[in-house]
């Protein structure tokens, strides 16, 4: 059984038949979920947020015809060359420190193949029509690693999370980044390397489609802009991004890519929320017995959570359990664990899911 750290213990399956490349398709008429507001526990707390949510099944999706074009969000008869996730954190300030990913495929052992994962600004706005804008897409590259595909995970049974750390991270940000990874290939001659990142599946995504701005130019002339959001984006072989629900293959999905976060100084605001739920953090932090953790959702859910190690090996039984909306405050009993740092993971049936670090000393 493979111990997960930051992603459900996913079974892997290969979706086809997921529509062709088409320029600037529909506009979403719907508005889903609504936007990620972060706000920090404590300075120095370790944090990983996923888009994904806990009842979905990560999949590999083909791009069109399938199975022999390829990959959407990997090697594909396109040549796609990259592939990024958008994260959100509001005003602030957080350093990315690394990476927990989900690759699938297959990989030729003797493989010389290389990805780089990397961190992205968002760019800024760029137009569509007179009255429509894309938010931003990738711009500069602000972190990257570079990662044998040999290394990625990819095994012969199930796939696993795998966790990269930076060396030497880049500076706190504030606002929107991505996430996400490139890599340089020929389809034509891979090599048995054919892999991709997994992905949730199609219509769960729960961001906001879209935002309206009201312009005013007098006082009675209104006009109306839409502003939509670049949740996840592909950079086709012209190095051009394109977002990946209305302008490339009219998926409505997240990638099973996350950002592991160390977070800035407080803002004066407790908690970090996701969406529906709210995390408060652990407490006593650090303890030398038990310790609580402290959240708050916004409607009853089931909430799932689990406490591993720094390697990644889950150390205390799950918890699941269905609770109210409301403050809740969980014990963890932690009497059997030795000094050491841990992770926790609170994640709900809704597709929230944040992470938090706690200290055990003895």
């Amino acid at each position: 059984m493979k111990h997960l750290l930051f992603l459900s213990a996913f079974a892997v399956v290969a979706t086809s038949a997921w529509g062709q490349r088409a320029k600037h398709g529909h506009i979403p008429t719907n508005t889903r979920g609504s936007a990620t507001a972060a706000k920090p526990t404590a300075a120095g707390d370790t944090l990983t947020i996923s888009n994904i949510g806990t009842s979905d099944t990560a999949r590999l999706l083909y791009t069109h015809p399938a199975p022999a074009s390829g990959y959407t969000t990997g090697t594909n008869s396109y040549n796609d060359k990259g592939f990024a996730e958008k994260y959100r954190f509001g005003t602030n300030a957080v350093k990315v420190i690394g990476f927990a990913t989900q690759f699938s495929g297959a990989v030729n052992p003797a493989s010389t193949k290389s990805i780089m994962l990397k961190v992205w600004s968002q760019g800024s706005e760029s137009m569509i029509t007179a009255r429509s804008y894309y938010q931003g897409f990738p711009s500069s590259v602000t972190d990257s690693l570079s990662v044998p595909v040999t290394q990625l995970g990819i095994g012969t049974t199930k796939d696993t999370v795998k966790r990269f750390m930076l060396a030497a991270p880049s500076a706190f940000r504030t606002g929107n980044f991505f996430v996400g990874y490139s890599i340089n290939y020929n389809y034509a001659d891979l090599n048995g390397d054919t892999i991709a990142l997994t992905t949730s599946k199609a219509g769960n995504r729960s961001s906001i489609d879209y935002t309206l701005r009201f312009n005013t130019s007098g006082v009675d002339t209104v006009s109306i802009d839409t502003v939509i959001n670049v949740q996840n984006a592909t950079q086709w072989a012209d190095n051009i991004w394109h977002d990946n629900y209305t302008d490339n293959d009219s998926l409505y999905n997240n990638l099973a890519i996350f950002p592991i976060v160390v977070l800035g100084d407080p803002t004066g605001i407790e908690g970090v929320t996701h969406r529906q739920l709210t995390l408060y953090g652990s407490y006593p932090n650090p303890s030398s017995a038990d310790c609580h953790l402290r959240f708050s959702l916004a409607s009853s859910v089931s909430v799932s959570i689990s406490v591993t190690d720094m390697a990644g090996r889950i150390v205390l039984p799950g918890i699941t359990t269905t609770l109210n909306a409301g403050m809740q405050i969980l014990p963890m009993n932690t009497s059997t664990l030795p000094s050491g740092e841990y992770i926790y993971t609170i994640s709900t049936s809704a597709g929230d899911r944040i992470g938090g670090k706690f200290t055990i000393i003895r």
